[in-house]
Formats: structure tokens, C-alpha cells, sequence
């Protein structure tokens, strides 16, 4: 075990996660809690909302919004073609962007009668949902096997973009280690890499890094601990789903310190 020191903007390590949380959450749940813990799962487009956003992470905890959204793929719940959302900022719910597509996981609050969407959940715009769409679409196959899965994505800064670029990583094998079993998977068009019906347990996810990319850091399903940047081992428990987001990168000056200490195992 060798300690390292990790540089990278907040805000990128954040949004490849919890793009709708809002950097105050400490879990990142998996797309199996979120579709258990909501009443309805959708994808909608944001068609009206009072007051106008001015960016997505306007989070006054003082700032209300009442967003219109017209539904165009339900997974879960409400049949309804449109819902009205109550984003109330004293709950610290995230705020939407008018004309936006979002993987909603919304809640119905029984006692005031209306719809929301809670704080710290998986709410995405749809662009960048693609690991919990790939699970909400193959549902009627999967449903109660368990999942391994993340999507494998390139990070790199330079000079003109100090705040980096990313892109998504197809043809990445991954193997996937466990106590009596060994898995490989191969990243789709769209960087994800997913397993179904593994037996619970500890796994060590083993990607095949291509020539010139190097490890830079892991996201993980669960509490956010930065200890844990750069450890690929997981815990897949019966019935539920577990994995992590690698992120690959060019350059090896990322590592010089702004963040802090972190473990590499």
C-alpha cells in the first residue's frame, strides 16, 4: 500500500456521479437503491418552470421551483403524460433547466400531495444517465439478479481546458475477480460495462488499461470516501448491485497535490 496525492477539479469528480445532488451529498446511490426508493422513474423533458434557473448548480437552500415536465418513457409509476415537480429549497432538492431531458426519479410527499425530487438521489440530465438507462431498460430481463456495472470514462487537462475533458471509453475490458469465480466484460458504445447474476461477494475490477492511458482515480456506488479513490476492490451483496466508474487519463502530472492524501491499493 503506497499513499499518493490526487489534483482534479471537484466539480468533474462530482458530476460523473451526482450531476443532480449537489456537492453537500456524501452517497452515491446505485441505479438499484434509486429505482427501489422512488415512486415513479421517467425520462421527461423540462417544459415549464417557476422561476427560471439561472445554472444548474443554483441550490439556494431559500430557492423554490415548481417545474412542468412532459414524460416521454416511464419505467416506474405514475402513466401520467406529464407531472408538475415542487422543488422546495429548504429540502435542498435540485433545481432543473427549462427545455432539459432528465432521468427523473421522482416521490410522491403523501401528506402535502405533491410530486418532488429528493435530495441526493440519481436524478441526471439524460445525457449523462447512461449507466442507470442501460439498467432501467434491461429490467425485464434482470430484475432481481444481481448487477456489477460502470461506465469507463478518459479524463485529461491541458493549458487551454485546465478544467479538463472527458470522454467515454468503448471496448475497455474489464475483469472482475472474485473469491471462486472470475468474470470479463467489454465497455459498450457508451463506456459501460455491466454484469449480471455474479454471486455476492468481494471483487477486485481489473481493467485492461490500452497503451498510454494510466489509472487516475474510481468512483464507487455508496458513501463517498476519498480514501478510496483509487481502490478497485467492491462488495456485491444478494440480490443488489455494486461496480465503480473508472477514470483513465494521458497525463501523468495529474497527480500533483490540491486535494489531498489518498490511498492507492
Amino acid at each position: 500500500m503506497k499513499t499518493i496525492l490526487i489534483t482534479v477539479p471537484l466539480l468533474f469528480i462530482f458530476s460523473v456521479s451526482c450531476l443532480a445532488q449537489g456537492p453537500e451529498c456524501s452517497y452515491n446511490a446505485t441505479p438499484c437503491e434509486a429505482y427501489a426508493n422512488a415512486d415513479a422513474v421517467f425520462v421527461a423533458k423540462v417544459t415549464r418552470i417557476r422561476p427560471e434557473t439561472i445554472s444548474i448548480w443554483q441550490r439556494q437552500k431559500d430557492y423554490d421551483q415548481v417545474a412542468n415536465v412532459t414524460i416521454e418513457q416511464t419505467y416506474k409509476g405514475s402513466k401520467r403524460n406529464s407531472l408538475v415537480l415542487h422543488q422546495l429549497g429548504r429540502k435542498n432538492a435540485p433545481k432543473f433547466i427549462l427545455g432539459s431531458r432528465y432521468l427523473f426519479y421522482a416521490n410522491f410527499d403523501r401528506a402535502t400531495k405533491k410530486w418532488e425530487v429528493r435530495h441526493c438521489g440519481r436524478t441526471l440530465m439524460a445525457a449523462y444517465a447512461q449507466d442507470d438507462l442501460s439498467y432501467l431498460d434491461g429490467l425485464h430481463n434482470s430484475a432481481g439478479k444481481t448487477r456489477i456495472a460502470g461506465m469507463v470514462t478518459r479524463y485529461d487537462t491541458d493549458k487551454e481546458n485546465p478544467q479538463g475533458t472527458t470522454e467515454r471509453l468503448a471496448g475497455i475490458r474489464i475483469k472482475l475477480i472474485g473469491a471462486d469465480k472470475q468474470f470479463e466484460v467489454t465497455t459498450n458504445a457508451k463506456g459501460i460495462y455491466e454484469l449480471y447474476g455474479a454471486p455476492a461477494g468481494q471483487y477486485q475490477i481489473q481493467p485492461v488499461i490500452p497503451s498510454g492511458l494510466m489509472l487516475f482515480g474510481v468512483i464507487h456506488y455508496g458513501p463517498l470516501d476519498p480514501s478510496q479513490f483509487r481502490s478497485l476492490r467492491i462488495e456485491l451483496k444478494e440480490s443488489a448491485c455494486s461496480g465503480a466508474g473508472i477514470l483513465l487519463t494521458t497525463d501523468p502530472t495529474i497527480g500533483k497535490p490540491k486535494i489531498g492524501l489518498l490511498t492507492d491499493y
